[in-house]
């Protein structure tokens, strides 16, 4: 019985570089623990150009004998932070790329609010858990005082969901400022009735692909989702996919972000600045 499927032979007996002939040339692997490993082959033509957004093509033939010991780079983000990025190298994203990112407002409440955590979280419990992740205080102190009624658990949810998230995203966003590539923020804050869920997280998806009626969007979002929400960010989401640009301005020092819900999308600049400053790197030093 062969291991190879009907269009792979293996063309070479080799003990340590086995070659392997494919329906689109040679590539040569390694034998590890008596296997033979072919890692990084093309399953694909690069989704770029022309290609960006749809169907996928072949990849094209290639002459001689194509290495093929290594993978080949996942998606491209941020590098990992020390010590990760030792043990985990990604490619960073290429400076010429356009980039539109997001977080939802309470992205949080998909994890806290049908465990219970929202309700159960004791102020005891939440000093701890702002002490572990070494919070300072002033920052609790902005975000309770924009949250006057927030029970504890929302309050670090709050916290959590900009610690993760948001303060991430603006120093991406920060760091391409002035890039070939232009770079573009979007929060996403309409408010799910279903369990409270509010703008928790996933539930934008229905939203970006336009559709509200599946049975995965409605268990977030409920039956009677704005479908001109949905237009708006869809539309959105089209345009950038074949021109790069959404539809709002590109990152600046304005800190311009497109808010989708509640109500009519609309830019804004800097939301919610004075939490932001509450983290590093944005932190105000005293004196």
């Amino acid at each position: 019985m062969s291991a190879l499927p009907p269009s792979v032979s293996e063309t070479s007996p080799s003990e340590t570089s086995p070659l392997v002939g494919t329906a689109h040339g040679t590539v040569r692997g390694t034998r590890e623990g008596g296997v033979a490993v072919f890692r990084g082959i093309p399953y694909a033509a690069p989704p770029v150009g022309a290609r960006r957004f749809a169907a996928p093509e072949p990849p094209e033939p290639w002459e001689g004998v194509r290495d093929a010991m290594a993978f080949g780079p996942t998606a491209p983000k941020r590098p990992y932070a020390p010590p990760l990025g030792r043990l985990l190298p990604d490619p960073d994203v290429s400076a010429d790329v356009d980039l539109l990112m997001g977080a939802n407002t309470e992205e949080y409440r998909l994890w806290f609010v049908p465990s219970g955590l929202t309700e159960k979280l004791s102020r005891v419990g939440l000093r701890l858990a702002l002490l572990k992740f070494r919070v300072p205080r002033e920052t609790e102190r902005a975000y309770r005082a924009n949250r006057p009624d927030a029970a504890p658990g929302e309050l670090l949810g709050a916290l959590a969901t900009d610690l993760l998230l948001r303060v991430p995203l603006n120093r991406v966003a920060d760091a391409r400022a002035g890039a070939p590539g232009s770079t573009r923020l979007y929060e996403f804050g309409w408010p799910s009735p279903v369990l409270g869920l509010g703008a928790c997280h996933a539930l934008e998806i229905g939203f970006v692909f336009d559709n509200l009626d599946k049975p995965d969007a409605v268990a977030l979002t409920g039956p009677d989702a704005p479908q001109e929400l949905a237009d708006a960010m869809h539309a959105a989401w089209v345009r950038f996919a074949a021109t790069g640009d959404p539809g709002w301005p590109v990152w600046d020092e304005s800190r311009p972000v497109m808010g989708f819900g509640p109500g009519t999308p609309a830019v804004v600049r800097a939301p919610r600045d004075d939490e932001l400053r509450g983290w590093a790197p944005y932190r105000r030093r005293k004196g």
